[in-house]
């Protein structure tokens, strides 16, 4: 390649000039600006264009030589050695009269499915997706006895299981039964103990038009009376936040309160001494107390049970399921209620206070299981 230089007032001069000596095809090596004749003082500055030739066209490359295929033999050598492996240690599938004397139960309901749907295969199905536990949704669709699978007989069982249900759940129990004026909320962590305490206040005073006062027992956690305390400023109520000691002391002080409602904090299945300590803090309050023990909707049935198991020294009353919203099924809190045998107080549906607490009536429970009435 050999470069040359020229030189114009406009750079359309000098591409032309480019164009017109070496070719359309020139190669555009440097354009850059210089001074004119006499350093620019009479004439200005020039556009100076560095250019080259092209290069010849290079002869064409010969073609590669074809690949050698590749000896794909070893591999499906191995390959078929491994299916023949698996073949030989796959064990031969059963027969009818080894399944029927190893497992006579699950041979029955196999045979049921080969002949077609099981009685209640479609409320079945639904209790499962709720996240009723199996062993609780099997006892309950015995109980249903046998079933058709054609609309009309599917629609009759669960007619039958929401009354069954609403057997089991029962009433809710209000905020306080038995007359008692002091009610506490237990719970773990994350449950919204606080939020709900505040929702229950608001409701009492603003809709039913009681006068309260609220304690909170959330001495250990940082900030953790600050949102009660506003809560309590905005409904104009009395407040007290209570160490360690002197609840009785609080309680008392609250004068002519018609209810008083304590926050308490959530406490570490790591430290198991600390469940019976805010049993023996409740138990001192002076007056009965009323526990309700808060849970959230989503947590698994296990989980429930050790909370439940956790907080049995409190002696909760009544179990409060918050953040309904945010599940995505409640059939854990239905085994909860029937092993534990605590009732259902009130549901949260949502973050806003007061309008998202509604009572733990069995229709809303159960349509909130059930997905509202269906065939």
């Amino acid at each position: 390649m050999d470069p040359r230089t020229f030189q114009a007032r406009e750079i359309r001069e000098a591409l032309a000039l480019v164009r017109r000596e070496l070719g359309p095809d020139a190669v555009i090596l440097q354009t850059r600006r210089i001074p004119g004749p006499a350093f620019g003082l009479l004439g200005g500055s020039l556009i100076e264009v560095t250019a080259a030739a092209p290069e010849p066209a290079a002869a064409p490359m010969p073609a590669p030589a074809k690949p050698k295929p590749v000896d794909d033999r070893p591999i499906r050598a191995l390959l078929a050695g491994r299916r023949a492996d698996r073949e030989r240690t796959r064990e031969p599938k059963a027969s009818v009269a080894s399944m029927i004397a190893d497992d006579p139960t699950g041979a029955v309901a196999a045979a049921a499915g080969a002949a077609g749907p099981a009685p209640h295969a479609t409320l079945r199905r639904r209790l499962l997706a709720g996240m009723v536990p199996r062993d609780l949704c099997e006892k309950w669709l015995r109980e249903l006895g046998p079933g058709g699978n054609d609309v009309a007989a599917r629609a009759d069982a669960e007619a039958r299981l929401r009354k069954a249900l609403h057997r089991t759940l029962g009433p809710a129990t209000g905020i306080a039964p038995g007359g008692r004026r002091v009610v506490a909320l237990v719970g773990p962590t994350g449950v919204g103990k606080t939020t709900t305490l505040a929702k229950i206040a608001a409701s009492l005073k603003l809709v039913a038009g009681k006068s309260i006062a609220m304690i909170s027992l959330d001495d250990g956690r940082l900030g953790g009376t600050s949102a009660l305390r506003g809560y309590a400023n905005l409904l104009e109520c009395p407040f007290a936040s209570v160490p360690a000691t002197g609840l009785a002391q609080a309680i008392a002080g609250m004068g002519d309160a018609e209810l008083v409602l304590v926050d308490t904090a959530g406490l570490s299945p790591a430290k198991p001494d600390a469940f019976a300590e805010l049993g023996r803090r409740l138990a001192r309050a002076g007056e009965p107390v009323f526990a309700h023990l808060c849970v959230a909707a989503a947590t698994r049935v296990e989980e429930l049970e050790r909370i439940a198991h956790l907080y049995a020294p409190v002696e909760p009353g009544a179990v409060l399921v918050t953040k309904v919203d945010e599940a995505v099924a409640i059939g854990s809190v239905f085994a909860l209620r029937v092993r534990g045998a605590l009732p259902f107080s009130f549901v949260t549906t949502g973050p806003q206070v007061p309008d998202d607490l509604v009572p733990a009536n069995p229709d809303v429970l159960i349509d909130l299981l059930l997905g509202g009435a269906r065939a």
